[in-house]
């Protein structure tokens, strides 16, 4: 495809910048491609979603960083009408790059371009939090906003293992909270430990943790991890990071397309990484999106 306008906004900190050192391929191979391209340097979240946003005057809207990075690109991308709203491409130089992998993209840069350049679209689900959308999770509770609190130098260089040490240390000072919600018209009440609604195949790069969920079909696959005391409690959270769901009948796993969540205090929600709104929650299935893959 010929004469296509392509915005490149990149996280200047995502990967170990492994994308600063790559930017003149990476804008040689689009131009290459055809595609008449700008480059913006994001100062800071807000500042993707916000060029994101304001993206209607091109073709392809291109994304490089992590989860958070597509989170906010497609928080701005949804702010557009749909017949002027560009497609998404995804640069993966983030730690866990959830989403990428669920797409089957390259973990290399510029295979990853070349991906892009060829114009392919697919039409991807979003899930929605009161007024925010997600593309891979929403989540509460136990470890979810480990992500958050870690330095971005220590999860440039540790990786994954970041969020395994940062989660570890929060657990003395997690409390768990009470939820309600309703199901198939019956009311349901429990403690819990940690609640995830997931669209897409893994999250923080645990790839067996929802193995149904499906990025097409209009579902959310929703994990509730009941409290129940310490021991049995670290027990259906090593189930839970293993895959091996089945054999914990006390761990709620179903679908849906929309769900109310009533929580006895405030609670504070992670979506793709990200600060989410508090609870009280409305989840649902949101509109669908544009990808390049």
């Amino acid at each position: 495809m010929k004469g296509q306008r392509l915005r490149l906004v990149y996280n200047p900190y995502a990967g170990r910048r492994k994308l600063t050192v790559q930017l003149d391929t990476v804008i040689r191979i689009f131009q290459e491609s055809g595609n008449e391209v700008c480059v913006h340097r994001a100062c800071s979240p807000e500042d993707m979603e916000q060029i994101a946003s304001r993206s209607s005057d091109v073709d392809r809207f291109v994304i490089a960083g992590g989860d958070g990075s597509i989170h906010q690109a497609v928080n701005g991308l949804l702010k557009i009408p749909e017949d002027q709203r560009p497609a998404l491409g995804i640069l993966p130089v983030g730690t866990a790059n959830d989403l990428a992998y669920a797409l089957h993209l390259p973990k290399s840069i510029p295979e990853a371009c070349k991906v892009i350049a060829k114009g392919n679209v697919f039409r991807m689900d979003t899930g929605q939090v009161n007024d925010r959308y997600f593309v891979n999770v929403a989540s509460a509770g136990l470890l979810t906003d480990v992500s958050q609190k870690v330095d971005t130098r220590v999860k440039n260089t540790l990786g994954q293992l970041a969020y395994i040490l940062k989660g570890i240390e929060t657990l003395p000072s997690f409390r768990p909270f009470r939820i309600e919600y309703e199901k198939d018209g019956q009311q349901y009440s429990d403690d819990v430990v940690l609640f995830l609604a997931v669209n897409g195949h893994s999250v923080g790069g645990l790839r067996k943790l929802v193995p149904k969920a499906s990025l097409t079909d209009g579902l959310l696959e929703v994990l509730i991890v009941p409290a129940a005391g310490w021991p049995e409690t670290i027990r259906l959270l090593l189930n839970v990071l293993r895959g091996e769901k089945v054999s914990a009948e006390k761990i709620k796993e179903f679908q849906t397309t929309e769900l109310m969540i009533l929580t006895d205090r405030p609670i504070k929600s992670d979506l793709d990484g990200e600060y989410g709104p508090e609870s009280s929650w409305h989840i649902k299935i949101g509109p669908k999106i544009s990808v390049l893959c």
